[in-house]
């Protein structure tokens, strides 16, 4: 098929500009070398004063290349140009043959250089007619020569001998054009099979990328030094990195020395198993994940070590759950075994406290002694409340529950707390909403108490003064969040694991249940808590308790709990 048949097409036309500019440059450098180099070597026949002198074809070719060379900067019209060139070229080679003795003419191969590139560019008919036109002219010339049509006496070459070179150029034309055709079209089927090929690998190419950035678990492939060559979309979300800013960067700068040594100590060609491992990063902002790795190698087809895949998740939520049920059963053990010790205390205290009334209303005792009564009776009624909270912590009152807005119950507090006697002019409460209301299934009673209970652990964290900001808001989750953010000592990472264990006082007088009686409500309200801290940078809590969506759900769990 030649271009003749396919040039509406733009990979055609494409191909076609370049070859015509090809043409154009190699038939130049032909014309001119061929006609000087013969000069030099002195083939071409002196003895004919008609002959034009050589400059006159330099010029003529070095013009016709610059015309060919403007024409091909216009995209237009690249066929005629291709079949103007084509006739030029003909007529060029017949008046150069012409000229050189015709049947001894050392450029007869001109022809031949015309046939290969009619049949590279027009197919099998540009072939053919291109080896027809070569006959005819190349055997009219043999003819014009020998009845003297020229002007000047031609070689004595015999019929027979005349006729037999005519016969061999016009067979050498044939052959050329049958094996021009035949590369042009072996060269279409290669190169619609390379192109097939190439279109197959850009698609594996294509899809294996968007598998790679599809993929929500974070990939890593490295050489063997390290350096990182792949590094997906996941990867950058996990650690804060732009995956862009990582290709050939060391692994080393974000996983640490000890880690890449694990994974080279690891022996991965023998050992069947990845590599598992689990540790703490730092994302450039601050905060910190914990991430799970698997390490395996990175294997070519004859099982050559290549480098090294890392995959790697998330598992910061994970290990906050298992935190979690670790406190929660921590804590269920302990209130089991409190609660039977808190009756076993507090039916004797009552029964002494009575005792030490009784005993005051009936004896008139020196003032002294009445004193130390007093004090007595004092610490009672401290150990009793103390008692009393212990038994709320481990075994808390069921209470009803019912849909509040919690926008009213925080003003409320906040209301309160204000004008509470350990507020004072350094301390500022502020109380941000972004919602007029917002509906939860909960005890008003119990919020509030974890609402108050929070903002006094707040003041206490800021001896010195400081702001508390308390924010409550809806989220995407379809939850309620409140946020209570002060600006106190703030906590450290082995603090904030240990806040919800009982008996860990964080202030003086204090008795180290507050927080573990938060958490339990929040657990009784299907909700959940958080710190955010930082020794000497204040301390975040945010509650986050289920909205509106989750009712039949949370209706179902209350009225199975009181069924």
């Amino acid at each position: 098929m030649g271009f003749h048949q396919q040039n509406n097409t733009p990979g055609a036309d494409k191909e076609l500009s370049r070859h015509l500019l090809e043409i154009i440059l190699i038939r130049a450098i032909v014309l001119l070398l061929s006609l000087n180099l013969a000069d030099r070597l002195g083939l071409l026949p002196g003895e004919l004063n008609e002959l034009p002198s050589l400059w006159f074809f330099n010029v003529l070719a070095l013009s016709l290349t610059l015309i060919y060379l403007f024409w091909w900067v216009s995209p237009k019209l690249r066929l005629l140009q291709l079949s103007v060139q084509i006739g030029i070229d003909f007529i060029l080679a017949t008046v150069i043959v012409a000229y050189t003795r015709g049947i001894e003419s050392p450029f007869v191969s001109f022809y031949l250089l015309i046939i290969i590139y009619c049949s590279l560019t027009l197919g099998r008919n540009g072939g053919m007619v291109g080896a027809a036109l070569s006959t005819i002219l190349y055997a009219g010339i043999v003819v014009a020569l020998r009845l003297g049509l020229f002007g000047f006496d031609s070689p004595k070459v015999e019929t027979p001998l005349a006729t037999f070179r005519i016969a061999v150029h016009a067979i050498g034309f044939w052959a050329v054009a049958y094996l021009g055709t035949y590369l042009h079209q072996r060269l279409r089927v290669i190169e619609g099979e390379l192109k097939e090929k190439i279109d197959s690998l850009t698609r594996l190419q294509r899809l294996t990328e968007h598998i790679v950035s599809s993929i929500r678990s974070g990939l890593i492939t490295t050489d063997l030094e390290g350096r990182i060559a792949v590094f997906n979309a996941a990867a950058g979300e996990l650690t804060g990195r732009d995956p862009r800013d990582t290709i050939d960067k060391p692994i080393q700068s974000l996983f640490g020395e000890s880690f890449w040594n694990l994974v080279l100590n690891a022996d991965l060609l023998r050992n069947a198993r990845p590599l598992r491992h689990e540790q703490w990063i730092s994302l450039p902002g601050g905060a910190r994940h914990f991430l799970g790795f698997s390490a395996s190698p990175l294997m070519d087809q004859d099982r050559n070590l290549l480098g090294y895949i890392i995959s790697f998740q998330d598992l910061t939520e994970i290990v906050r759950l298992e935190d979690e049920v670790r406190v929660k059963d921590r804590m269920a053990a302990i209130g089991r075994m409190a609660a039977g010790i808190a009756h076993e205390i507090r039916n004797p205290l009552t029964a002494m406290r009575g005792s030490v009334e009784l005993l005051r209303s009936h004896a008139r005792l020196p003032e002294k002694d009445e004193r130390l009564l007093n004090i007595l009776i004092r610490e009672s009624d401290r150990l009793n409340k103390f008692i009393e909270d212990f038994l709320n912590f481990a075994r808390p009152k069921v209470y009803a529950k019912q849909w509040i807005d919690l926008v009213p119950v925080l003003r409320d507090s906040v209301a309160l707390l204000r004008n509470s006697p350990e507020i004072r002019d350094k301390y500022a409460v502020s109380l941000e909403a972004d919602a007029q209301e917002i509906c939860v299934l909960g005890s008003a009673d119990q919020l509030n108490q974890v609402f108050w209970n929070l903002a006094q652990n707040a003041v206490r964290a800021m001896p010195n003064g400081g702001n508390l900001n308390i924010s409550i808001k809806k989220i995407p989750s379809e939850s309620a969040q409140v946020v209570f953010q002060d600006t106190g000592i703030g906590m450290s990472r082995e603090e904030q694991e240990q806040v919800f264990q009982p008996f860990r006082p964080g202030f003086a007088g204090g008795l180290g249940l507050g927080l573990s009686i938060i958490f339990q409500i929040m657990e009784d309200h299907r909700g959940k808590i958080s710190f955010e801290s930082e020794k000497g940078k204040g301390t975040k809590v945010i509650l986050g308790f289920p909205t509106e969506s989750h009712a039949p759900a949370m209706e179902n769990i209350e009225q199975a709990a009181r069924g």
